[in-house]
């Protein structure tokens, strides 16, 4: 068992998530995005022999939380027992980053810092001077390089030692005299805090005049008077809020240490990425790198899923008749393993041949920083729908899926642009989706109808997004990193893509099987014509389309792709060409099948993700848009 228990803690973007890859067996999602790791990550740790648990904590600026992100760190180190902290700070950034490392030193629980990305800090011309740093500090500082495991060794060489040596005593900077003297008074008659506490008794008499939120109610209830009248000194002499007023202490230290121990040698030329810059974030030219990126995006993954399914295809194709002969051992049996089989290969034949090539093509685009650009591009334009520039990666993964486009969303640290992402990211056509729209388009519409319904399903997302929006609170700013431009390392997007993978193959594949093997039998019982009258008001009566493709909804819910074949049994047609549809009934029905729920494995996704109510009630909200789309579409077919 662990014997200790280590926390890195961190600014966003600083490498903490890419350190932790280094140090656990469990890979991290280490992406150069801020705000990545919006959940605690852990693994046990072997050094030399000796156990650790570490735990990679959600990027935080300060601990007086802000978002969801923050609460989490902050809650964590105040509550639950920590030996040891390791505080990732950013070398490029480094007076920045030193006011969290102070607030951290006031915590009073022993640490040591790694001071991260040391060679980019060199490549800006910035010299640091650690052991400078160290002495001043108190505490150890390690220079690292994370991305390349530079210095790793000595940081936990550094940690252990602390760790053998038992917990010094927490250093402490002096505030300016007379707000040192009021936190020295209040911190003498502040008695220790309860059991289940971190935290010294300066560390809390500090936070009664930043932040009394943060102080348990039984420190500060006795203290109450002291406090008030402690904040009305620090107001009238500072003619400023306390909050403030801590904040300009903090500030002024980080600013006094780098300045002691950086020293800036002038460059000579403008780096690389800072040049490319120039054009990637400009108003006009940045959205001309942004559509070719996305048409390159597509593309590639397209062309290598096409390429991958036509490669499984004849392979899968060879299943069905090894299975024939169960036929006569046993019904039961034969429907089982075909229904077990055709979920399988819905999951390996239209899914992951999109899949893969999108996760390590998503993962590749997320370490080099261009995300981030993209997400700062986009703000403007989706916070007019009511969302904020971070979900544009969720939305990208799902045109590919909508299950893992769901996982994506914890990146985005405000559950309220959380949770409306997660409600528009089942109209975004995935790739099964995609496949039915060609399909029907291409056979009885023209491949210009599939542009038409695209503009179309877009334009619905916006609406819904602004519509949903008007019942929430806004959306607050885009504060993010732009991190440096940088290779993407071809190892880290394996590492993530075989996370992601691994977790769509146990949490979605199972019920996807199970779910098949259910439709299996539910086809078997010849109920067909009970679904078509439950689905024919809303199909023949409101849509103007065939009864009989009732069916093929409640197929589409486990697959899209079914849908396909599922309306040429249904219709009795032998191929899509000879569908008895007209145009605009093969468009309206495309319209449909596009927004309503996407499948059953989204829904599973979601429930786990978001909680089965939310779920419940996308699905609500799915059919109602689908309905309400699909019928206007056809009334604008209708007065065309």
């Amino acid at each position: 068992m662990p014997s200790h228990k280590i926390v890195l803690v961190g600014q966003p973007n600083a490498g903490k998530s890419t350190l932790f890859n280094v140090l656990s067996d469990i890979k991290a999602a280490a992406g150069n995005f801020a705000g990545t790791s919006v959940r605690i990550t852990q693994s046990s740790v072997q050094v030399d022999g000796r156990a650790f648990e570490l735990l990679d904590l959600p990027g935080a600026y300060s601990l007086n939380a802000a978002d969801d992100a923050e609460k989490i760190t902050r809650d964590y180190l105040l509550r639950e027992p920590v030996d040891l902290v390791v505080n990732v700070v950013d070398s490029t950034l480094l007076a920045r980053s030193l006011e969290l490392t102070s607030e951290l030193l006031e915590l009073g629980l022993p640490m040591v810092i790694a001071l991260n990305m040391q060679d980019e800090a060199e490549k800006r011309g910035l010299k640091i001077d650690h052991d400078k740093l160290e002495q001043l500090l108190g505490v150890p500082v390690v220079p690292t390089s994370a991305l390349h495991g530079k210095g790793v060794r000595q940081l936990m060489d550094r940690a252990l030692r602390l760790l053998a040596a038992g917990p010094p005593p927490p250093p402490a900077f002096p505030y300016t005299a007379h707000i040192e003297a009021l936190v020295q008074g209040l911190a003498a008659a502040l008695p220790p805090p309860g059991p289940g506490r971190n935290g010294v008794a300066r560390f809390y008499a500090i936070k009664s005049i930043e932040n009394p939120a943060m102080v348990p109610e039984e420190l500060l209830r006795p203290q109450a008077q002291a406090v008030a009248a402690a904040c009305a000194q620090i107001q009238d002499f500072h003619k400023l809020e306390c909050f403030e007023s801590i904040a300009y202490e903090r500030h002024h230290l980080a600013m006094k240490l780098s300045e002691a121990t950086c020293e800036f040698v002038a460059r000579k030329t403008i780096h690389l990425h800072d040049r490319m810059d120039r054009y990637l974030l400009h108003p006009l030219l940045g959205r001309f790198f942004l559509i070719a990126y996305f048409l390159a995006f597509f593309s590639v993954i397209y062309a290598a899923g096409g390429l991958f399914s036509r490669w499984l295809e004849p392979l899968l194709n060879r299943v069905p008749p090894l299975l024939l002969p169960l036929q006569k051992i046993s019904g039961f049996l034969w429907l089982t393993a075909d229904g077990l089989f055709q979920g399988l290969a819905g999951a390996l034949g239209v899914v992951l041949p999109y899949f893969l090539p999108l996760i390590l093509l998503h993962s590749l685009f997320e370490d080099s920083g261009y995300l981030s650009r993209i997400a700062f591009l986009l703000d403007g334009l989706l916070h007019r729908i009511g969302l904020h520039g971070k979900s544009v990666a969720a939305f990208i993964l799902g045109f590919g899926c909508t299950a893992p486009a769901l996982y994506a969303t914890r990146i985005l640290e405000n559950k309220r642009d959380r949770t409306l992402s997660a409600l528009l990211l089942p109209f975004i056509p995935c790739s099964a989706r995609n496949a039915v729209i060609f399909a029907l388009t291409a056979a009885l519409a023209g491949p210009l109808w599939a542009l038409a319904i695209y503009v179309f399903v877009l334009l619905v997302i916006a609406v819904t997004g602004k519509a949903i929006s008007l019942f929430l609170a806004k959306p607050g700013g885009l504060v993010m990193e732009i991190p440096d431009l940088k290779v993407p390392s071809l190892r880290n997007a394996m590492t993530s893509s075989g996370r992601q993978l691994k977790d769509f193959a146990f949490s979605v594949v199972p019920l996807l099987l199970l779910g098949s093997a259910a439709m299996s039998w539910l086809g078997h019982l010849n109920i067909r014509a009970l679904i078509d009258g439950g689905f024919s008001p809303l199909v023949s009566g409101f849509l103007g389309l065939p009864a009989e493709l009732g069916t093929t909804l409640v197929f589409g819910f486990f697959r899209k792709e079914l849908i396909i074949v599922m309306a040429q049994q249904a219709l009795g047609a032998p191929s899509l060409a000879l569908l008895p549809l007209s145009a605009a009934q093969a468009v309206v029905f495309a319209v449909f099948v596009t927004l309503y729920f996407p499948c059953f494995t989204t829904f599973v996704v979601m429930g786990r993700e978001f909680g089965w109510r939310t779920a419940g009630g996308s699905a609500l909200l799915s059919v109602a848009v689908a309905s309400l789309a699909a019928y206007l579409f056809k009334l604008l077919l209708i007065l065309a």
